[in-house]
């Protein structure tokens, strides 16, 4: 038996249909009735099955304009249609259109009943594809690919025809492949990818076919060119970069990221975190109390708060409630008059509110202000006044306070170490920031970045090998963006080739190296003495502790010593908190 081509098109996944220049419907397979919700009969006008679709496509065949890519919204999905324009024997223009359901795009898979029937599917739409196709067996051998993908990865056909996909890699053509980890993890995975050769920037879709047994036949993997939408972001990056300020973009899909603040947010909880956060900021809320693990990013975002509301060009004060001794903090944030205090100066001084009057003021580990300071930091919020450490006048003050911990503040409240009613005053406005563990959309968007700035500052071209990207979604990270950052910082310091392979992640702050040399530097030697194996040993668990926590308050708890014995062994080992 031969399937014809009429057969084939009807049964096509992809919904095809052949409309002439008045709009009047020539040929509709059974995927296109379904997309559209219609019985389509040949005959009738688009224009009363959907109006709207039937206008982009009679503008495209009265504009001569081929290939023309737009979306049609319908009940449940929406429909992506691409136009390709013909022309008749006849000499009658018409259009043949291409849909697909954007909704199940990733987890659609074609169930064929063997290999023959498949080939023989694709074959038409191989050659008229809008986007670059390639089929590849369960070794992630090259079997059929189109001119588009062809095209989009710069090479011929016949150069991926047998080829492995992964030779392509190794050969620098491509900076990454998808098909590994659709092999590895046997689900439809979707992708941005980088062509080295053709400098092209590609969102790739990658669905397994899989036999009667649940094995991997063969691996489909569609294509589409990217490029322009990444140098237009590209430029506008460049355009809206300005020096100490902080700016928004606000894509159609909700995706809100800072480039120059470094907060990356494709994750719906964190994405739901910055929209709650430039609200407050535009009605210039305050009492903003944002709670989250160490190493979240709590700081960064206050400076997002501060940047995006009416105050921006106003001072921005941050203070560490846990980093000072109990009286220097309150002189620190209060200020104080002349003599105050031994050791006062002369001239007395303004304290971080004064400072921030008009702006706004950040604090810290609010978890670990002390007592006394809580009393007049409740009467500031109070009554808006001030009053300087040794002084009887009062300042007023109008600023925005947002305060941040790691700490739970009601179990603090129930074990008397946080009065309850500053607690009520300072949680108007709660926000919690979700670990990265619970936004692993992130990790590899975050990973790259920091992966391009230490390779600008270091002057290294290092780049993630597909099996270190693996092992960063795995990976929890108890420290948090922190955590990841150190990782990728010492990756690239410390790692000698370019691409990196294995990254050592429980409690990083070194990395495991094949290379002898390094090894032999992270290993005491034999006849190394007790000291020196000790002091090492220290290093490390001070090293470990850095990657995790911010303070040296919280380093203090987290290692059993006194603060001061931290700030002391930091400055011995040449260590610092960043």
């Amino acid at each position: 038996m031969v399937l014809q081509p009429e057969t084939i098109l009807k049964h096509a996944f992809i919904g095809i249909m052949g409309v002439d220049n008045h709009g009047i419907i020539q040929y509709a397979n059974l995927r296109a009735e379904q997309l559209l919700h219609s019985d389509i009969a040949l005959g009738t006008s688009l224009k009363e099955i959907d109006p709207c679709m039937a206008e982009q496509i009679l503008s495209c065949i009265e504009q001569n304009q081929d290939c023309l890519t737009f979306h049609v919204k319908k009940p449940g999905h929406g429909i992506e249609t691409m136009v390709s324009l013909m022309t008749c024997d006849n000499g009658t223009k018409g259009a043949t259109c291409f849909m697909r359901n954007l909704e199940e795009v990733e987890a659609s898979a074609w169930k064929l009943p063997n290999i023959k029937e498949m080939r023989m599917q694709f074959q038409t739409l191989l050659d008229h594809s809008y986007y670059g196709i390639y089929i590849l067996d369960h070794q992630g051998i090259v079997l059929k690919v189109n001119d588009v993908a062809a095209g989009l990865i710069g090479v011929k056909k016949e150069e991926m025809i047998g080829t492995k996909i992964t030779d392509l890699v190794e050969k620098g053509i491509m900076d990454t492949a998808l098909t590994p980890a659709i092999l590895k993890f046997k689900k439809p995975l979707t992708r941005p990818l980088y062509v080295i050769k053709s400098n092209k920037y590609i969102m790739a879709s990658g669905m397994p076919i899989f036999d009667e047994h649940g094995k991997i036949l063969f691996v489909v993997v569609i294509e589409h060119d990217m490029t322009i939408v990444k140098e237009l972001r590209a430029r506008l990056d460049q355009i809206t970069q300005v020096a100490d300020t902080i700016k928004s973009e606000l894509s159609d899909r909700n995706l809100l990221e800072l480039k120059d603040s470094k907060i990356i947010a494709d994750a719906p909880a964190m994405n739901q975190v910055l929209t709650v956060l430039l609200k407050l900021a535009k009605m210039d809320a305050s009492n903003i109390l944002i709670t989250g693990e160490s190493g979240t990013g709590k700081g960064l975002l206050s400076k997002f708060v501060h940047h995006n509301g009416s105050r921006r060009n106003k001072p921005f004060i941050s203070i560490n409630c846990a980093a000072l001794p109990d009286m220097l903090l309150e002189a620190e944030l209060f200020g104080y008059e002349k003599g105050a205090f031994t050791g006062a100066s002369d001239s007395g001084k303004a304290g971080l509110f004064e400072l921030a009057n008009q702006g706004t003021i950040f604090l810290d580990e609010i978890g670990d202000l002390p007592f006394p300071v809580q009393a007049k930091l409740l009467k500031f919020l109070d009554d808006g006044e001030i009053r300087r450490l040794g002084g009887t006048r009062t300042i007023k003050v109008n600023c925005i306070v947002i305060a941040a911990t790691n700490q739970n503040l009601e179990e603090l409240v129930q074990r008397k170490k946080f009065r309850q009613d500053l607690y009520f005053r300072l949680n108007i406005f709660p926000v919690h920031i979700p670990s990265l563990r619970k936004r692993r959309e992130d990790i590899l968007k975050i990973s790259n970045f920091y992966l391009k700035k230490y390779n600008k500052i270091y002057k290294q071209k290092k780049r993630f090998s597909e099996n270190c990207l693996e092992q960063l979604q795995a990976y929890d990270f108890p420290g948090n963006v922190r955590e990841l950052k150190n990782i990728i910082k010492n990756a690239v310091v410390i790692k000698e080739k370019d691409v990196l392979d294995k990254i050592l992640l429980p409690g990083i702050t070194r990395l495991q190296s094949k290379d002898s040399s390094l090894q032999e530097t992270l290993k005491p030697s034999v006849s190394q003495g007790l000291n020196e194996e000790l002091l090492e040993f220290e290093r490390k668990k001070l090293e470990q502790a850095l990657a995790r926590f911010d303070s040296t308050r919280a380093l203090a708890e987290h290692l059993g010593i006194s603060q001061s014995t931290v700030v002391r062994k930091l400055k011995k080992h040449g260590l610092s908190i960043d």
